[in-house]
């Protein structure tokens, strides 16, 4: 059986694969132009919302601008606390963050084999409110970790505490550590003889 192309017999074959390809090759163009353009638009927006957070001679400057200063307490490798005060420019305490851990058996792995849960407490001087969230540092928590989260969070405004940012904050980081180191507190059974 003598088949070419052009015969007829198999041009409707030629004709259907490349069909395929084409067809094939216009879908992937158009879902790399629409990954593309998303990629693109996320560039461009986390560059435009990318803040400059920095802190010089203990003041936390966000975009040239100083919002508030910071103090720490501790915070060293052999310290057995780790405090951070940030005040306005008046000198008032807005925001105290307290380095916290505790020890989680869920939490053991390889390559943290006592379970140790690192967190920051947020309290906040207006309403009391009081906020935690994993701690971001794996060492030691510097100034700058702690001013990033704040400027993030966008919970200092105008000299003061944005009562709104600060309950969203609140709102969406709670206290669930604080919550789980009670939980295992109280499934602790000490057993005296």
């Amino acid at each position: 059986m003598n088949l070419q192309f052009g015969s007829g017999e198999y041009d409707h074959l030629k004709c259907k694969k490349q069909t395929v390809w084409e067809t094939k090759f216009s879908k992937n163009s158009k879902n790399m132009k629409k990954l593309l353009f998303i990629a693109i638009t996320l560039l461009f927006t986390a560059t435009i919302s990318a803040q400059n957070v920095r802190v010089a001679r203990n003041k936390i400057v966000v975009d040239g601008t100083e919002i508030a200063s910071i103090e720490r307490l501790g915070c060293r490798a052999a310290s057995p606390q780790c405090i951070h005060y940030i005040r306005n420019s008046e000198g008032n305490l807005l925001i105290t963050v307290v380095e916290m851990d505790f020890s989680d058996p869920t939490e053991v792995t390889q390559f943290n084999p006592n379970g140790v849960v690192r967190y920051l407490r947020f309290s906040f001087a207006d309403d009391g409110g009081i906020a935690e969230m994993l701690n971001p540092a794996m060492l030691n928590t510097r100034p700058i970790d702690v001013a990033r989260i704040v400027a993030a969070a966008r919970l200092i405004n105008d000299n003061e505490l944005n009562e709104r940012e600060v309950r969203n904050f609140i709102q969406a980081h709670g206290t669930h550590f604080s919550d789980r180191e009670r939980e295992l507190d109280r499934s602790r059974i000490i057993i005296h003889h």
